[in-house]
Order: structure tokens, then sequence, then C-alpha cells
């Protein structure tokens, strides 16, 4: 089942990789793939919650990084978290680092949380904006492989939950262990960025985009069976359910060969 879902991405071209294994929750860095040998950088991650927010399965290529990035909240949780949040604590938006803005550009101007701008917010016509800091939903850096699953792996302040054995708490997005040792894996042929620089941009009050020079593929699988590279291979939880589903599949397909082929050649 595993390799099948393999099949489904493109073909994994030679140098370096990011790949994520849902069901393992781990996230493994590879320098020179097609050599033996274990990845350059492994780590946690949390992933999507399990039959509500499920991370997609598909590969891409990341572009970009955001330090100290803003938050915008997708209308889902606007909807059924920040209103009903503000509705029982007015003073929720500042509390909690958010603010009122017209349009998801990081140059959008806040506006005052009034009345009649709170109206707009539950009219859709506002959004809302989580300013960068320790409470930001998206820790302090975020990686961008524009998707459109809007889907990227980023930090977070819920450091606890990697302490967890089964991750899966997002809605949909990919928070990993050890921002800093990625990003500085990530931007390892761009010298100028060294832990101190990463360091001070993930502090700063104003996000700071960062184009990789060179793009770099990602790719988001689910086996719950995964060879590792010291010749052992590890099984985990199928968390979505996603494997009885798929056995049903391909064995409903072999059957349906084999009657072709039992059939014998078709008529000219």
């Amino acid at each position: 089942l595993g390799l099948e879902r393999l099949r489904w991405l493109p073909e994994m071209a030679p140098g370096p990789h990011v790949l994520v294994n849902i069901p393992a929750f781990r996230l493994y860095a590879f320098e020179h793939p097609e050599e033996a040998g274990p990845p350059a950088l492994e780590m946690a991650v949390v992933v999507g919650e399990a039959a509500r927010n499920e991370t997609p399965v598909f590969a891409d290529r990341m572009q970009y990084l955001v330090f100290s990035p803003y938050w915008y909240p997708p209308r889902s949780i606007i909807e059924e978290e920040i209103l009903p949040a503000l509705d029982r604590d007015p003073g929720y938006l500042d509390r909690k680092a958010f603010e009122l803005v017209a349009s998801t550009s990081d140059d959008a101007r806040a506006v005052p949380p009034t009345g009649d701008n709170l109206e707009k917010l539950r009219a859709g016509s506002l959004r809302v904006r989580q300013r960068p800091g320790a409470q930001n939903s998206l820790g302090h850096v975020k990686f961008i492989f524009p998707n459109s699953f809007n889907v990227y792996l980023h930090d977070t302040p819920s450091r606890g939950l990697f302490r967890r054995e089964e991750r899966d708490f997002s809605h949909g997005c990919i928070r990993v262990e050890r921002p800093i040792e990625l990003a500085l894996w990530v931007l390892r042929d761009q010298p100028e960025w060294t832990r101190e620089t990463i360091e001070s941009a993930m502090r700063a009050d104003r996000p700071r985009h960062v184009p990789l020079r060179n793009q770099l593929p990602i790719y988001i699988l689910y086996s719950t069976v995964l060879a590792r590279p010291d010749g052992g291979v590890g099984f985990f939880e199928d968390i979505y359910g996603y494997d009885p589903p798929l056995d049903q599949a391909l064995r409903g397909a072999e059957t349906t060969t084999a009657a072709v082929e039992r059939s014998g050649p078709a008529a000219p």
C-alpha cells in the first residue's frame, strides 16, 4: 500500500529534498537520497487532525521562507473559533495579538475593532491577522511551497505536542519540532543566513520573506510502513484509515484483471 501511494507522486529526482511521512509524524531532509545512509536531518512533526483536517498527500517545491510571519486564519477558523471566543470575551482580539485588516497583504494597515468593523468581520469583508511574536500560531517561521491546499511547514508555540506519541492536532499544515535547524539546512547554500541571523529574523516584529536560491522538492506522503536507513522497518498506525479502502480497491483491480485474463482474447 505504501508503494502504491509512492507511485501517485512524481518520481523523486536526485538531489536534496524534504520528505514528510504523515503516519510516522516525522520529517526527513536528504542531501543525497540516491546514496545509502541516514538523512541529513530528521525531526518530529504535528500533522492534520484525523477525520477533520487531514494533511493531504502531494509533492511540490519549497520556494521561500517567512520569518516572523503574520498568521491569517482561514474563514472556517474565524467562524468556528474566533467569533465565538470574541462573543465570550470582548478583549479576546487584543489578548491574542489579533488585529483587523482588509486583506491578506502584509502591507495592509490594521483598523480599530469598533462595532462597525466587528460587524464587517462577521460579514466577511474584514479579515483577522495575528501579529508576529510568542503567541503567533505559526511560531517564528514558515516554509512555503505554494499549493492549492494552502498547506505549509511552520514553527509552533505549542511545543508540548511534540512529546505526544500520536501528533494529529493541526488544521492541516505541518508543524515542525526544530524550526531553526530546518531553516539552517534549507538555507545552507545561502551563507549569509547563519544561526545568529536566523534567530534575529525570528525575533522581528515584521515579516521577512527569504527566497530560496534553489527551490527544494518536498514530498508529503502517507505510508504505514517505511524502510529505515539502518535496514530496519518502521510500522505506524493508520491514523486516517486510508489502508483498508486502498487495499480493497487494489484487490478489486486484481480480481477484474484476473477475470479478463481468464476470459481469453477479445473477439475480433
